[in-house]
């Protein structure tokens, strides 16, 4: 039996999300921008908001200083990935995300916050593209 549409498209998502956040985890964040549109935006943190690429690499420079000096190994973890249509070009991708946090010496890894992620991709002339994502953590949730 052939892959339905969905299926394909679906490991195109799962592929597309794991090369943008290695990006990330590699803090190439010039690569990770480039996974959005021209108008994207990102929100990453309460009362954050970045609009357009460089903005995007502005703000993830910033929040990673608080890194330097710090010998930490940080991957983001996606799943429990819904996908819905939004038209024939676009979806919005609503799923879990961790960051596992590893530093030298430590008996385990730490999990930072747990969160809600909403996105809007859209299909381009260059494959997938974020047009927006919106970051929620999970105890600010639970703080309504």
């Amino acid at each position: 039996m052939a892959p339905s549409p969905f299926a394909d498209l679906y490991a195109e998502v799962q592929n597309f999300y794991a090369r943008q956040m290695q990006s990330m985890d590699q803090r190439d964040f010039v690569a990770f921008a480039g996974t959005f549109t021209e108008d994207g935006e990102f929100s990453h943190t309460p009362g954050q908001l970045a609009r357009g690429r460089a903005d995007i690499i502005a703000e993830l420079r910033e929040f990673h200083r608080r890194f330097d000096g710090d010998p930490v190994v940080r991957r983001h973890w996606f799943g429990m990935t819904c996908l819905e249509p939004l038209d024939g070009q676009s979806w919005q991708a609503t799923y879990y995300a961790y960051t596992v946090n590893t530093r030298p010496g430590a008996a385990a890894p730490t999990i930072g916050p747990s969160c809600l992620v909403t996105d809007v991709l859209v299909r381009t002339a260059a494959g997938l593209l974020n047009h927006s994502r919106y970051v929620r953590q999970d105890r600010l949730l639970l703080e309504r």
